[in-house]
């Protein structure tokens, strides 16, 4: 058995074939859901599968927080955290993954491969390419100076923990905008417990994001670094990993015959660039300055104090 954690907000889109999917899963499992107020048909969708849920605030969502009310309410050991966008290609896919987690006694939690849904555009494609090759990996400590950030790279769109180990380090963080899966796999990693990329566990999930949702998206990126820069100040400088991305995203769009996607391309990686730098000066501006900037501003309202 596994305990499955999904939040969710206006997921009547997805839930038809998202819970399909769960339920032909070859392994027995506790569904979590979390519903953050949604106003479409959710709730009802939801309620005729019989699938019980929990309400909450919409204005009280935390990527963190949130997650750790899934956790509190598990009852077993293995947890998978899922989207309500991430979509299991397999019937064994959750199996594959948790089994991969429980291959070291040692392995605190691990991760699987998203691939891009059919009308992902080729920035999405060559972004999931790139964050999810299609070998499998096992990374730890030693791994920093070859992988730099990268290496507590994850995502909760898609993941499974060992609950103890995730208490053990604190839970999911509660105080950054995003990016609470790499908090947990960086303690993990700095006190000596890998973490497992399964490549063979694959869902489909990807995003298109246009000009301005790129800044905000990449103004919550630097903000992340900056509120979480004593932990990740050992994983190396975010920004020459970002250099290195881009100069590989042009070559990938030249051996697709899109050269004329370059100047879109360039456009995209100055309003990623700003929106970065921006993020990290994220002290600097008023709370409403930063809902305006974010994309999730929902966090920066929760925020009680102002600059």
């Amino acid at each position: 058995m596994i305990s499955v954690v999904i939040p969710t907000y206006n997921a009547a889109a997805y839930i038809p074939a998202l819970f399909d999917t769960l339920s032909k899963q070859s392994v027995s499992m506790q569904l979590i859901v979390i519903d953050s107020q949604s106003t479409d048909n959710t709730p009802l969708l939801l309620q005729k599968r019989g699938i019980p849920f929990v309400s909450i605030p919409a204005s009280t969502f935390n990527h963190g927080g949130t997650r750790n009310l899934g956790v509190s309410m598990a009852q077993y050991e293995n947890i998978v955290m899922l989207t309500q966008d991430a979509l299991p290609t397999k019937e064994n896919t959750l199996e594959v993954l948790v089994n991969m987690m429980n291959s070291c006694e040692n392995i605190g939690m691990a991760y699987g491969r998203q691939l891009p849904y059919p009308d992902a555009d080729l920035m999405s494609v060559y972004a999931r390419q790139t964050n999810y090759p299609p070998q499998s990996d096992v990374k730890s400590i030693d791994d920093i100076p070859r992988l730099g950030i990268r290496t507590c790279h994850c995502s909760n769109s898609f993941a499974a923990y060992k609950k103890s180990a995730l208490l053990a380090v604190g839970g999911f963080p509660i105080d950054t905008v995003l990016g609470e899966d790499v908090v947990v796999a960086a303690r993990l990693i700095k006190a000596g417990r890998p973490l497992a990329y399964c490549a063979e566990a694959q869902v489909v999930h990807s995003h298109n994001y246009n000009l301005t949702e790129e800044f905000k998206r990449y103004f919550d990126i630097g903000a992340f670094h900056e509120q979480q820069r004593d932990l990740l100040k050992d994983f190396q400088r975010a920004e020459s990993e970002g250099f290195r991305y881009v100069l590989d995203e042009w070559q990938y769009l030249a051996k697709q015959g899109a050269v004329r996607m370059i100047p879109t391309q360039l456009l995209r990686t100055g309003a990623k660039y700003i929106g970065y730098r921006l993020g990290r000066m994220h002290d600097r501006f008023s709370i409403n300055a930063k809902r305006r900037m974010s994309m999730h501003a929902k966090f920066w309202a929760q925020q009680t104090t102002t600059e």
